[in-house]
């Protein structure tokens, strides 16, 4: 199995967070807040080589087109630390891009083939706004679909076809932001309807719905859960996290976790003075795992699952 990175297809990839934004260079399309700004490479390499050292290897940079996601910064900072670098093309939530662009306009083939590119050939550095493309060396290793919560938002479905048919045809994953951990079901629905199966599809910020029975009907189906809530404490306790992972292991399902911690905001970095930091994960959270009875789990919940995960099926 072979993953694919910014620097290139690699066949392992160790330690991975399965989500996580390294750079958000531009303004968001509605959220205009500073905090939303991660445009320090300098910045960037002090938080991963932190975690490095604990062993972290490989992050998802799930930034998408149209929010400031950067190939050239992705690179130079694989360049610069060793960290394998997978990419995301593809879209937030329809509701965060203007009237106007492209994507509530172009047909389903159009968008597509523009996936497909970016997978195949390389990412554009202005993220498809146009006019011009500067094409990257960097190719993205999945594709983000978004929901609303408890919706689709405006133009999903539509947008599913797209991304669905891009997966099909370049073997890469499909990668979800799940508003509020909810849609689990109606995207793997959507997906499945367009032949991509389950097992190709990783829900995102699904550990926002703390429901362990919700989450073992998703798992059972063989989607990957993304587990991303520990550390930032505002959204639940790292207990309610722990739980959940104990309920589905005790169901077999443990080689259907992943973790990360979406660290988004500037003021999540100790570099730029704030928290938890990247460490965080491995430092604080998997030893609470290990004291559990769950420390085999983890391990493969951050190597061997995403490997399986991410790899490019064809």
């Amino acid at each position: 199995m072979t993953v694919r990175t910014v620097l290139g297809d690699v066949e392992e990839i160790g330690i991975t967070y399965a989500h996580e934004h390294l750079f958000m260079t531009g303004d968001w399309p509605v959220r205009n807040e500073p905090d939303y700004r991660l445009d320090s490479l300098d910045a960037a390499v002090v938080e991963v080589t932190d975690a490095q050292r604990l062993g972290l290897s490989a992050v998802v940079e799930m930034t998408p087109l149209g929010f400031g996601r950067s190939p050239s910064l992705m690179k130079k900072l694989a360049e610069r630390t060793g960290l394998h670098v997978i990419a995301v093309t593809g879209f937030h939530k329809s509701g965060y891009y203007s009237d106007a662009h492209w994507l509530h306009h172009y047909s389903v083939d159009e968008i597509t083939e523009l996936l497909v590119t970016e997978i195949e050939l390389g990412m554009d550095e202005y993220g498809l706004v146009g006019p011009l493309v500067r094409r990257s060396s960097a190719r993205a290793g999945a594709i983000k679909i978004a929901t609303g919560y408890h919706a689709f938002g405006r133009g999903v479905a539509r947008l599913i076809s797209a991304v669905a048919a891009a997966a099909r045809r370049s073997g890469v994953p499909v990668v979800t932001h799940c508003d509020k951990g909810t849609m689990g079901h109606e995207l793997l629905d959507a997906l499945s309807a367009e032949g991509v199966a389950a097992d190709r599809v990783v829900l995102g910020h699904i550990d926002h719905n703390p429901d362990a029975g919700y989450l073992i009907s998703l798992a059972e189906r063989g989607a990957y859960l993304a587990f991303d809530r520990p550390g930032r404490i505002k959204y639940g306790p790292d207990s309610d996290v722990v739980s959940l992972v104990a309920e589905l292991a005790g169901h077999g399902l443990g080689d259907r976790v992943l973790f990360g911690m979406d660290l988004a905001r500037r003021s999540y970095w100790p570099s730029l003075g704030g928290g938890p930091g990247l460490p965080y994960l491995l430092e604080r959270f998997v030893p609470r795992l290990e004291a559990a009875g769950l420390g085999e789990v983890a391990k493969a919940a951050l190597t061997g699952n995403p490997r399986a995960a991410f790899a490019l099926r064809r």
